[in-house]
């Protein structure tokens, strides 16, 4: 009995040990799940607040290429391979004038350039629709060969666009658009400086050069022109007494007339100072050359009113034919040179034709 007592006494100990045991060893795996949990809960903490951190960045970033995109000095817009808009910036809007539901990424290249000629042209035909589509697929298949190519746009507003195109790997391509129209207006104010005087807008030197060495060369049997040195009597003293900028306004006004006077395809140059010429182009005859002469002094003796003065001044014109009066520039020159010396010692106020003497008296010159 006693035996069997301590027996049952013993496996009650060995139950109990083994109860514990595995308490302890269930309490052992609760705490590793727990530190397990607690450590997967901090790398996630720490994995979120990296990727909040990444995200910052990058909204940060976009807000940097947003910035940058929309401050560029061109107008930027890419596609992909279908054709459809990626992205452009705030330039690249202003220069089409856009509306914003075109300039939003998935538009199809086709629809803003429908808009565009639409609006330029005031019309919407399928004809029209077929050549943009053309157009299109011509551009791509450019694109397509692995082309850089650059064309410019006049646009109807007057701007003059240069877009140069260039293809992405993939497919797809970027345009810039650099709006060139000041730079165009710069270069054409600039050639046109080259060939012009810029006080009266009339041709200068360089131009009556050159239009004199094209008419010799055009000379041919039968044909010629005429040259005509204009130099305003005692135009120094209205100059000196009335102050340079009636003085500029009255060579002006003088060039104004001249031009008034002459045919279109004749040229009015201003030398230098008070000095002008006219190429009278298609005349045989003195009497053609006279005849231009006589309404040249009539337009210049025209009383004038000046910045508040009333101004009447006179002119001595040299005249000389070619090929009469010579076959090369220079002869010429030197020619029309002493015929206006000749309507100088006159008494100025006349012209002269080379060769021959002057009248007396300008009045009678002036007559018809």
């Amino acid at each position: 009995m006693a035996q069997a007592k301590a027996r049952s006494f013993g496996g009650a100990n060995t139950s109990a040990r083994n109860a514990s045991v595995a308490a302890a060893e269930q309490a052992a795996d609760d705490h590793h799940r727990v530190m397990e949990l607690a450590q997967a809960l901090t790398a996630l903490k720490a994995s979120t607040a990296e990727l909040l951190q990444r995200k910052k960045q990058l909204q940060q970033l976009n807000r940097w290429f947003d910035i940058a995109l929309n401050n560029m000095g061109r107008g930027l817009s890419m596609f992909d391979s279908q054709q459809r808009l990626i992205v452009c910036n705030r330039l690249y809007r202003d220069i089409y004038d856009l509306p914003r539901r075109l300039t939003r990424p998935g538009t199809p290249l086709a629809n803003i350039v429908r808009f565009h000629v639409k609006r330029d042209q005031k019309h919407d035909d399928p004809n029209e629709t077929d050549r943009q589509l053309a157009w299109i697929r011509a551009h791509v298949a450019k694109l397509a060969r692995g082309e850089t190519f650059s064309y410019t746009q006049q646009l109807k507003n007057g701007k003059t666009v240069q877009v140069t195109n260039q293809p992405l790997p993939g497919g797809g391509w970027v345009d810039i658009q650099e709006d060139i129209t000041e730079r165009r207006k710069a270069e054409e104010k600039i050639a046109w400086l080259a060939h012009h005087d810029p006080l009266t807008s009339a041709a200068n030197r360089i131009s009556f050069s050159r239009e004199l060495e094209n008419a010799l060369r055009h000379l041919r049997p039968g044909t010629g022109f005429a040259v005509h040195w204009i130099d305003l009597d005692k135009f120094k003293e209205i100059n000196d007494r009335l102050g340079h900028p009636v003085g500029d306004a009255l060579l002006k006004s003088v060039v104004h007339s001249l031009c008034r006077t002459v045919r279109g395809h004749d040229l009015v140059a201003r030398l230098g100072g008070d000095e002008f010429a006219v190429v009278q182009a298609g005349v045989t005859t003195a009497a053609e050359a006279e005849k231009l002469a006589k309404r040249l002094l009539t337009a210049i003796r025209a009383p004038r009113h000046l910045l508040g003065h009333h101004i009447t001044i006179g002119a001595s014109i040299g005249v000389v034919l070619a090929p009469q009066h010579g076959t090369r520039a220079e002869e010429l020159m030197k020619n029309v040179d002493l015929a206006l010396y000749e309507a100088k010692a006159a008494g100025r106020g006349t012209f002269a034709l080379f060769g021959s003497y002057p009248a007396k008296n300008g009045e009678a010159l002036l007559a018809t």
